[in-house]
């Protein structure tokens, strides 16, 4: 049986964007650990993600 995808999302400002928005995440959970999936902003590519204190959110969820 697949597991369920966990919906979340977050809210904050995006340096890269320089605004305020919100990312939807998915992510799956193995072995009672939630792992990101998909997030619809470029979260890891983006030269700001070690310092986003949005995503910082998510993170701290994990």
């Amino acid at each position: 049986m697949e597991e369920p995808m966990i919906e979340e999302t977050y809210s904050g400002f995006c340096k890269a964007l320089n605004e305020t928005r919100t990312v939807f995440c998915e992510f799956e959970e193995k072995d009672g650990k939630r792992i990101l999936s998909s997030a619809d902003c470029a979260y890891g590519a983006c030269p700001h993600s070690k310092i986003c204190l949005l995503m910082k959110q998510m993170e701290e969820e994990l």
